[in-house]
């Protein structure tokens, strides 16, 4: 019988870093060539370019009065963080992505800045300098000298979309400067294969998935392109897995997190997809027939962002004839955000049909591609970026004329008259019949501050009276939604006596809960709750000792509605139409309140 000896185990062979990584395509762990890095022409863009959209800002929305109600709502909830009472960061609510508002909070924490309202245009200024810090970035990989790239980052600057949305305190640029950063970190990944760019490019997209989550639509198309060009550059399965999980991971997590936030809190996990201010179905989606999404997708073409008309096909001629892979991707991605504003509407997750800010990503998009097509021309650069600048430039007079009757718009039409004329803007009416400016609330704020201003003493649904409280300051002399959620303000509601000495309504009732209420109080017909000042948009009204919910005044007694030393403020004007604080369009995106 033959006696077999045991195998022995192998000895562990160890596999140097060198021959791991010898079949990577990627740059690992070395840094690759790439352009110098020049912090004081970042610094000085960025500066430049936020100085800028800050002063044009305090002269929009502080002299002239051109801001949107949206803007003062998420304002409002960054300066409840810090001062309402008690502190809520419930505040932020779920109707708009959470950092669109939290990224406001460090700005809102000094309540002088942001009840002047002077805060609100550096910030959208700030994100804005960010972005063109980022492109101007772009243009020296694309090899553009430094004069051309001046021109073509002036040119962009100027256009009339980017100088109104940089300065007026507008959303866009928050979610927008996110993924431009992420692509231009594409960008650097494709041009020099270093994967921490990738990295960077997941970060990015993470933050901008969570500032507005039409970023997420970019997001998915950069994670095909990146297993594609991966895929095509021959890396094995290992490669492509591992680059695209570290790419993908951080989206998913936050978008994951913030799923699960809603499921615990409001027991619907895509309450964020669903209900939110980024995708909420509006009213007026029905009036869209396809042949009014297709003139629609046209108009914000060729009078928002007409570069995309040049850019689009050289990019898929780019990408297709010669094999430029980077080339083809932006060209999708191009063609998607043109399509995309007429998909919303067609699917119903908009509340935004087809508005002018639309214009905004298709216009950056396109400057993008048009910045990698210079890279692509090598020697010929700088002529194909001075191209870039002087179609910019043509198109400034183009887009701006466009925006005084674009029939789809928020308050695009005040920028153009409030520059064109110098005047204020102040009870203008916008396209659709919707009313500009906020003297009303500032008026009421006043008078909340002189008289009032005792910590929870005013009752008020601040869904529909946000920009009074945001204009005194003081989310502390308010009994607002916010101080104790729902159902103790509901309670509170239908007993104001016990809680509040007054009542702050609006004189639509079309979303003010309280005013539906006390619909007869906010027409200024109630009896017993009389007012002590009013104006076109607000009602503020005293609760009597002892009023029960749904009290009326013995027979014979009538409101002479300036009792007790009424002052009764703007309340001879004509009762405000659906554009009131229910109804004014504040920015693109918007639909003037916000609910939680």
């Amino acid at each position: 019988m033959a006696i077999v000896a045991p195998e022995r185990p192998s000895t562990p062979r160890i596999v140097s870093n060198r021959e791991r990584l010898s079949g990577v395509v990627q740059a690992v762990g070395k840094r690759p060539a790439d352009i110098q890095r020049r912090w004081w022409e970042s610094a000085a863009i960025f500066a430049v370019f936020t100085v800028l959209y800050s002063v044009i800002g305090y002269w929009l929305v502080v002299e002239k009065h051109v801001v949107g109600f949206e803007t003062l709502d998420r304002w409002t909830r960054a300066l409840m963080i810090w001062r309402n009472e008690p502190p809520k960061l419930s505040s932020v609510g779920f109707d708009y992505a959470p950092l669109s508002v939290l990224l406001l909070a460090p700005f809102a924490f000094v309540p002088v800045l942001t009840k002047s309202l002077i805060i609100i245009p550096v910030v959208s200024a700030v994100f804005a300098g960010s972005t063109m810090v980022v492109l101007n970035t772009m243009l020296r990989r694309a090899q553009v000298l430094l004069p051309v790239r001046l021109m073509v980052l002036a040119a962009l600057g100027l256009n009339p979309l980017v100088v109104m949305y940089a300065s007026i305190g507008a959303r866009s640029f928050l979610w927008l400067a996110f993924v431009v950063a992420a692509l231009g970190a594409l960008f650097a990944w494709y041009v020099t294969a270093d994967i921490r760019f990738v990295m960077i490019a997941g970060l990015a997209f993470a933050v901008a998935s969570l500032t507005g989550y039409g970023s997420l639509v970019f997001f998915l198309i950069s994670l095909v392109m990146v297993a594609a060009i991966l895929a095509r550059l021959g890396a094995d399965g290992t490669e492509i897995e591992g680059t695209t999980v570290g790419f993908a991971s951080p989206t998913v997590y936050v978008i994951a997190l913030w799923s699960l936030f809603n499921l615990i809190l409001l027991f619907k996990p895509l309450n964020w997809l669903t209900a939110s201010s980024d995708t909420a179905a509006s009213g007026g989606l029905a009036d869209f027939s396809l042949l009014d999404i297709l003139r629609g997708t046209l108009d914000l073409v060729l009078y928002g962002a007409p570069l995309a008309i040049v850019v689009l096909p050289a990019l898929l001629v780019a990408g297709v004839a010669r094999r430029n892979g980077f080339a083809l991707w932006l060209g999708l991605m191009l063609l998607v955000s043109i399509v995309a504003p007429g998909l919303a509407v067609l699917v119903r997750v908009t509340d935004s049909p087809m508005l002018m800010n639309n214009a905004l990503p298709i216009l950056l998009v396109s400057v993008i591609g048009a910045i990698w097509l210079a890279r692509s021309a090598v020697q010929g650069a700088t002529v194909v970026a001075g191209v870039l600048a002087a179609a910019l430039l043509l198109s400034i007079p183009w887009t701006f004329a466009a925006m005084d009757d674009f029939q789809q718009q928020g308050v695009e039409r005040a920028f153009h008259d409030a520059v064109l004329t110098g005047d204020s803007q102040e009870g203008a009416r916008t396209v659709d019949g919707s009313v500009v400016g906020y003297d009303n609330e500032r008026a009421m704020a006043d008078y909340i501050l002189d008289h009032a201003d005792s910590p929870d003493s005013i009752l008020t649904d601040n869904a529909s009276t946000y920009a009074v409280i945001l204009m005194t300051g003081k989310p502390s002399i308010f009994f607002d939604r916010v101080d104790e959620s729902d159902g103790p303000w509901n309670r509170a509601a239908k007993d104001p006596a016990g809680h509040a000495d007054y009542m702050l309504l609006s004189t639509s009732t079309a979303t003010d809960l309280l005013s539906r209420l006390y619909p007869a109080a906010a027409a200024r017909d109630d009896t017993l709750l009389k007012e002590v000042y009013g104006n076109a948009r607000y009602t503020l009204v005293a609760v009597p000792d002892g009023y029960t919910f749904g009290a009326v005044a013995p027979k014979g007694e009538t409101s002479s509605g300036d009792g007790d030393g009424a002052e009764q403020g703007e309340t001879d004007a004509p009762a405000p139409d659906p554009g009131g604080v229910g109804g004014v369009v504040g920015e693109p995106g918007s639909t003037g309140t916000a609910t939680r």
